[in-house]
């Protein structure tokens, strides 16, 4: 299995985290550590997830994405080539 750690920022609302954990439950990855702080900028959140699967990590993105209120995604590989998914689905 590979693990990957994914750098989201999301807007403040309730039920982020938990729309966040169930994509990434029904995609296949098994959660393996996450961080969540207030960010700099008024109601949004700095999320750390770090997840392990044998499935493709650009799926996971890719349906995160559609969750209103994800902001963005930073995925870091395990070579820590850090890539902005936006530039990844575009």
């Amino acid at each position: 299995m590979t693990l990957h750690h994914l750098k989201i920022t999301a807007f403040d609302h309730v039920m982020v985290v938990e729309r966040l954990l169930q994509v990434t439950r029904y995609r296949g990855f098994r959660l393996c550590g996450l961080s969540m702080l207030p960010a700099q900028q008024d109601n949004l959140l700095d999320i750390q997830l770090s997840v392990e699967s044998d499935r493709s990590v650009e799926n996971l993105t890719k349906q995160l994405l559609k969750i209103i209120d994800i902001e963005q995604i930073k995925v870091e590989d395990q070579g820590l080539q850090t890539y902005p998914v936006s530039e990844v689905l575009n």
